[in-house]
């Protein structure tokens, strides 16, 4: 089905802000669009026409890599991605992955041969497919397009986007129009004869170009009836080059005549985007296949003057054998960021233009020698066993060409003071004067001994030899430079200052200078710690060495070592230059290494930050690696600002004033989601089954230059609390997740480091199940809570159980001492009593002694009933069913009446009965409280108050007495034990005991204790007039 079209809505507001626009504005707003889009419309990097055809950097992909076989038709979305169809469907490609597009439900598509393919500018994918039926594609979903019955019985060829989003189709019979909801034939009533179309094409100003079996007509925006404007017969394509309409010949291409003033609304590249047999690229590139085998490239006259141009001479072409995936190319397509599609029947090929381009060498040679000519030129000597080749490299496209030279082994190259030209080997030393070329005698008794480095050195040069030394050729005559301190001869790397300075760089971290016939050491004490100094740079302003161990900078008197995230990327550097502008450029075993002097100086004013740099490798058409040992230097800079580079398997060029930014941001997509082992549609809200706890997230970006260097961040919201790098990985996975709303976004940069406009957002919830819910957790809450408090409170009772049994153990060994002591102390304290009170009667009356022993014998009476009352009380016989308050009462009233003293007892809640053992402790603590208040601390009112609680059970004793200072209350008068002895038994009791008082000020003696150890029955809940017994508690 095809989704409602909105209708176009205009307010009053809109055209009164239209008719504000001021005139001059009018004009100029699709003036400066229209040069805008003539000049290139997107600020890609297209194939440089001043290149050869194997200077572009070229990949191939074969069925082995997933291309489908036989493609029949080609084009890019607005996303990115790369499209192509045939006989065995629709396949996407984003650079990394091809994957075949399968329609859910699969009779959505007509057929499975896929005919053409058309992008338009609103991201929607047309194709037609054979023998017919056309559908229209959008973030993966398919609508089948509307067709009558003229429509169905045909079979597309072209297809193309009119103005206002109409859609144009040309067949064997007949031309036809879409407007959204239906299709109109175009017929001789809008000046279209009914015969085949061959070609429909809409350019950026609106107009559609049409050409039948004989004529090209035309149809500018705003009218209704096509005009013939000249002869198509014998064209093989149309093209739009810059806005204007050409017609492609087999021996030459007409422009038509132009139909229409308006401006371009629409970038004219749009017609590249869609494959073709032939293309104008824009950058006056012309591209063909069938001519005969493989791709075919003409480089047009740019820009195109006149109406015709011919098509002559041979074309640079390129088939299988020269690394094309096959002999049958099929579709050309030119994509947003410049790169060149060439489909085959065997494979996918791309050309792109890289920051380093190839410079055209011979096979089979390597380790080259570079020097830069006065004119611009370079010289490259390319070292073979046999004999050295010599090469000038000149020219936009840095062509080669073959320079007659020494017959030898070429090793080095270098240029004296007067620009003469240098080159040496084992096979001897060279110097050119013009063009002639003149042997210069090699120093005596050296042999065939290899050449290091050949730099100025006054009027001569300075020659590096292999473990032979460092000599001066001047005058005429060979000079042995000699370093103070160094014995033997000594073989170094040498660089020359403009100042006529001398730089030899020595094994074990040495380097030294020599300026105006004086030598200094640099060494580890000076910061040199390169290990064996391998080349030494003099540049305009800035002095560096490299070594084993990496690259050092001068910096007035010592070395500061660059260091990089990656010390491996400042590793095997044999060249470096300082451009200009104080760039630098390294090469070195990763490729070339760009260092701005923004990021030098920034890190040579904080060097605990990383080194900032860019590494051009491989994908950027680095020739393999940077030579580590010789020739040196490996890297010159020419006279035109061109930087070269010698690799190990060859020479390449970089200007680095070229714009190499790739500014097309990429398109991320999340292209799907796994869990649970099934496949979920991606794009709307989407709710997982319950009991999720694993998915596979896949993203994607379609940013076709260098995929390989796409990035990507992510994020799952509710998981992540920041950004993830994923870096090239294109997938990733989450683990223990809970149930939840999740929100995943990603993002992508593109090999630059552009950031895509959009993020790609997945909503994903996850249902939770019951054992999941808050209403579960709170019940397992609730379970474990009463659980706890149920094993605390058997806790309790176990607790109390044992103090219970802990008190019968200790009540039966008190009755015990208590029989014993009855049976035998006081009986033996009476008997006694008895035979003194005998002895005594037998004493006149009247003696004095009789008198005094009688005293005695009332006190022993006294002390004998007093022992009887501790007896009892330590047995606590019989009287365990009467009030403990009332009986203490009754004792504090026989104080009283001792001491004058006034009590009262106070009782709050009903009056519980305690455990034997518990209330014969609670006698004896209380009693001597009561004792303490009456006898020592002869109080005039003692109150005595038992509160009865739910929870627990508090005495306290209260008199306005002498007291006593803090310190005795808390620890007692020493030699007594009445305070002590209240505490242990307290403590026994499981009671917590408090004494306060205050010389002058009474005592307070406040004891609590648990209602479950002192009732004789399980303690009731607490009621609503217990509520506060806990604060009670705590602050007793």
């Amino acid at each position: 089905m095809t989704p409602p079209r909105p209708k176009p809505v205009t307010t009053r507001r809109a055209e009164r802000a239209v008719r504000a626009v001021p005139a001059w504005m009018a004009w100029l707003l699709p003036a400066l669009l229209a040069a805008w889009l003539l000049t290139g419309g997107q600020p890609a990097w297209a194939l440089d026409r001043t290149l050869h055809l194997q200077q572009f950097h070229h990949h191939a992909w074969t069925a082995a890599d997933g291309v489908p076989m036989e493609t029949w038709a080609m084009a890019q979305t607005p996303d990115g991605l790369l499209w192509m169809g045939g006989p065995n469907g629709l396949t996407a490609f984003d650079g990394v992955r091809f994957e075949r597009f399968r329609p859910n439900p699969p009779e959505l598509f007509p057929s499975a041969a896929v005919g053409r393919l058309v992008a338009m500018s609103n991201g929607d994918l047309w194709a037609a497919f054979f023998p017919r039926g056309l559908v229209r594609i959008r973030g993966g979903q398919v609508w089948r397009v509307p067709e009558d019955e003229a429509v169905a019985a045909m079979r597309i060829r072209f297809i193309a986007e009119g103005s206002g989003g109409t859609v144009w189709a040309g067949s064997p019979t007949g031309l036809f129009r879409f407007d959204g909801t239906s299709w109109t034939r175009i017929g001789p009533e809008h000046g279209v004869p009914t015969r085949a179309i061959d070609g429909v094409v809409a350019d950026g100003r609106g107009t559609v170009w049409v050409c039948d079996d004989e004529r090209l007509l035309a149809l500018p925006q705003g009218e209704t009836r096509f005009r013939p404007v000249g002869d198509c017969t014998g064209a093989v394509s149309l093209q739009v080059i810059r806005g204007e309409m050409w017609f492609v010949h087999p021996q030459e291409m007409r422009k038509a005549p132009a139909v229409s003033q308006a401006p371009l609304t629409r970038d004219p590249l749009l017609a590249t985007r869609r494959g073709s047999s032939t293309i104008a690229d824009r950058e006056g590139n012309l591209w063909t296949v069938y001519c005969p085998a493989g791709l075919c490239r003409r480089r047009l006259p740019w820009p195109l003057e006149g109406d015709r141009v011919p098509l002559t001479g041979e074309p640079e072409r390129m088939a299988a054998p020269e690394g094309l995936s096959g002999d049958f190319g099929m579709m050309i397509l030119e994509d947003a960021e410049g790169s060149l599609w060439v489909a085959t029947k065997s494979g996918l090929d791309r050309f792109r233009r890289s920051p380093l381009v190839p410079a055209p060498m011979p096979r089979a040679t390597s380790n080259y020698a570079l020097s830069a000519e006065a004119d611009g030129a370079v010289m490259v000597s390319a070292y073979s066993p046999v004999a050295s080749t010599l090469w000038r490299m000149a020219g936009p496209a840095g062509e080669g060409q073959r320079e007659a030279g020494p017959q030898g082994q070429i090793t080095a190259m270098g240029r004296d003071r007067a620009g003469r030209l240098w080159m040496g080997g084992p096979s001897g030393l060279w110097r050119r004067d013009g063009t002639r070329w003149t042997e210069v005698p090699r120093p005596p008794a050296l042999g065939e001994r290899w050449i290091n480095g050949i730099v100025p050195s006054g009027d001569g040069v300075l020659v590096a030899f292999q473990r032979a030394g460092v000599q001066r050729w001047e005058d005429g005559r060979w000079t042995q430079l000699t370093l103070p301190g160094v014995a033997g001869p000594i073989e170094a790397a040498v660089a020359a200052s403009a100042d006529g300075t001398l730089w030899l760089g020595l094994q074990a971290n040495q380097l030294w200078r020599w300026r105006d016939g004086e030598a200094r050491r640099f060494g580890p004490e000076e910061g040199v710690d390169v290990g064996d100094v391998r080349h030494v740079h003099a540049g305009r302003t800035r002095l560096l060495i490299a070594g084993d161990f990496g690259v050092s900078l001068l910096r007035g008197d010592r070395f500061v070592p660059l260091v990089a995230d990656g010390q491996e990327t400042l590793a095997g550097v044999s060249g470096i230059v300082e451009t200009a502008n104080g760039d630098l450029w390294l090469n070195a075993r990763k490729g070339a290494v760009h260092v701005r002097r923004e990021a030098l100086e920034r890190f040579l004013a904080d060097p605990r930050q990383p080194l900032a740099l860019e590494v051009l490798d491989a994908l950027d058409g680095y020739p393999g690696s940077a030579t580590s040992f010789w020739p040196q230097p490996s890297v010159v800079e020419g006279r035109d600002g061109r930087l070269w580079f010698a690799g190990t398997t060859g020479v390449a060029w970089l200007d680095p004033l070229q714009p190499r930014r790739n500014t097309v941001a990429p398109v991320v997509r999340i292209t799907g989601l796994r869990a649970g082992g099934a496949e979920y549609p991606v794009g709307a809200p989407l709710v997982l089954p319950r009991l999720t706890d694993m998915m596979e997230l896949r993203f994607s970006a379609a940013s076709l230059a260098v995929p390989e260097r796409v990035r990507f961040r992510y994020r799952l919201e509710g998981v992540d609390a920041r950004w993830r790098e994923a870096g090239g990985r294109r997938e990733t996975v989450y683990t223990s997740l809970s149930p939840g709303r999740y929100r995943f976004r990603v993002l992508a940069l593109n090999n630059d480091g552009l950031a895509a406009r959009e993020e790609a957002v997945q909503e994903i919830e996850i249902p939770a199940a019951f054992h999941q819910t808050l209403w579960f957790r709170a019940l397992c809450v609730a379970a474990a809570a009463a659980l706890a408090w149920g094993l605390h409170r058997l806790r309790l009772r176990q607790a109390a159980r044992r103090a219970r049994e802990q008190m019968r153990t200790r009540m039966a060994e008190r009755e015990r001492i208590a029989r014993e002591l009855h049976d035998t102390l006081l009986q033996g304290v009476q008997g006694l009593i008895l035979r003194v009170e005998a002895h005594s009667a037998q004493l006149p009356t009247a003696h004095p002694v009789r008198a005094a022993i009688d005293a005695d014998l009332v006190m022993a009476d006294e002390v004998l009933d007093e022992s009887r009352r501790r007896v009892m009380a330590l047995r606590g016989a019989g009287e365990t069913g009467s009030s403990l308050p009332r009986e203490l009462e009754d004792i504090a009233a026989q104080l009283a009446r001792d001491y004058d003293g006034e009590f009262h007892l106070v009782t709050v809640g009903r009056e519980r009965p305690l455990r034997p053992e518990v209330r014969d402790e609670l006698r004896l603590i209380l009693g001597e409280a009561l004792l303490n208040a009456f006898r020592h601390a002869h109080a005039d009112r003692i109150t005595m108050s038992w509160r009865f609680g739910g929870w627990w059970l508090r005495v306290t004793l209260r008199d306005d007495g002498a007291g006593m200072l803090p310190a005795l209350a808390a620890q007692g008068r020493p030699g007594h034990l009445g305070l002590a002895s209240m505490r242990e038994r307290a403590k026994g009791l499981g009671a917590r005991l408090r004494i306060t008082s205050a010389p002058g000020r009474g005592t307070v003696v406040a004891l609590v204790m648990r209602a479950s150890k002192a009732y004789g029955n399980e303690a009731a809940p607490a009621s609503p007039a217990d509520g506060d017994e806990q604060a009670d508690a705590d602050r007793a």
